[in-house]
């Protein structure tokens, strides 16, 4: 096949594996610890969806708790995130169609996966979901934001932004394509997303879709 895109840009939760609740229920289970913060908290993280853990729990640090910087909070709150997700993200069904998609489209165009998850924790899981195979690179957040690892796809495939497509089911992740120029479409995981926003619930469909864009090789 060739395509008018040279790479499309993977988020993973909600995307291609239906964890987002499993991520929330975590940080309720971590957040019940401090009562008297759990709502602002677990508002905090269903408007900032796209944010990293890490983020959260310096926002929570600083904010709710008037610490500042706190190093050894901070990697206890995220040992303890860590301890509840892995194990049931590596383990939750994917979402309809994703890993034929994965199968077709990697055998066509370089695949990148770019998610919030800790780039040790999202590695361990594809490991375990034997997912790893079908991406070029893998970036996780820390060390790489998804505008960061928007522009090392662009370096490394040497392209334009219009050439990337980035597959996403969250307002930031949209926002990630607005602000890096790439093409954007949403994955329908229940979150919102823009009105102008193509939207698809399954992955036969998308596929569908996406085939419209490649042309048989002559």
């Amino acid at each position: 096949m060739n395509t008018s895109f040279k790479a499309l840009i993977l988020d993973f939760d909600g995307v291609l594996v239906e964890s987002n609740d499993i991520k929330t229920e975590a940080f309720r289970k971590v957040f019940s610890e401090y009562p008297q913060h759990h709502r602002r908290m677990i508002d905090y993280h269903h408007a900032n969806m796209s944010l990293s853990r890490v983020e959260k729990f310096r926002f929570f640090i600083r904010k709710c708790l008037g610490r500042g910087d706190d190093p050894a909070l901070l990697n206890s709150l995220l040992a303890a995130y860590s301890g509840e997700v892995r194990g049931r993200v590596a383990s939750c069904p994917a979402t309809p169609g994703s890993l034929n998609f994965l199968e077709e489209f990697s055998a066509h165009v370089p695949l990148y996966l770019a998610s919030v998850t800790p780039v040790e924790d999202l590695e361990w899981v594809l490991e375990k979901r034997s997912l790893k195979k079908y991406f070029k690179e893998v970036f996780g957040d820390p060390p790489v934001p998804k505008k960061e690892a928007v522009g090392r796809v662009r370096e490394r495939e040497a392209c334009r932004a219009a050439q990337l497509l980035l597959i996403g089911d969250s307002e930031g992740d949209w926002k990630t394509a607005r602000e890096t120029g790439i093409g954007f479409i949403g994955y329908d995981s229940g979150m919102p997303l823009p009105r102008e926003v193509k939207t698809f619930s399954n992955w036969s469909s998308l596929a569908k879709y996406l085939r419209g864009e490649f042309q048989p090789v002559s």
